[in-house]
């Protein structure tokens, strides 16, 4: 997962979802909060890489059906239902 992605719009939303799921570990949690609070850009290189582990552990770069990527506000969905996209989710759902 790149970096860059951290930009998109329902990112900071993602990133709130997994402090109060309690998918992070307390250090990965301290430093999500300190990301919401200032920025990528503040943390040191020991924090962002941190941060970037807990967000690649906890996320799917592609839907696992139609490749596509999938979007910040369907990701936490997404690593509950093996890795796809709500579109997919829902086809797969209604061809039961």
């Amino acid at each position: 997962m790149y970096n860059s992605r951290y930009y998109e719009d329902d990112f900071n939303g993602f990133v709130e979802q997994l402090i109060e799921s309690g998918r992070l570990d307390d250090k990965q949690s301290g430093i999500a909060k300190l990301y919401l609070d200032k920025g990528y850009e503040v943390l040191s290189e020991k924090q962002k890489f941190v941060f970037d582990k807990a967000i690649e552990d906890n996320s799917v770069d592609s839907c696992e059906r139609c490749g596509d990527s999938i979007p910040w506000c369907e990701m936490f969905e997404a690593l509950d239902n093996g890795g796809y996209c709500g579109y997919c989710q829902h086809m797969m759902e209604k061809n039961e």
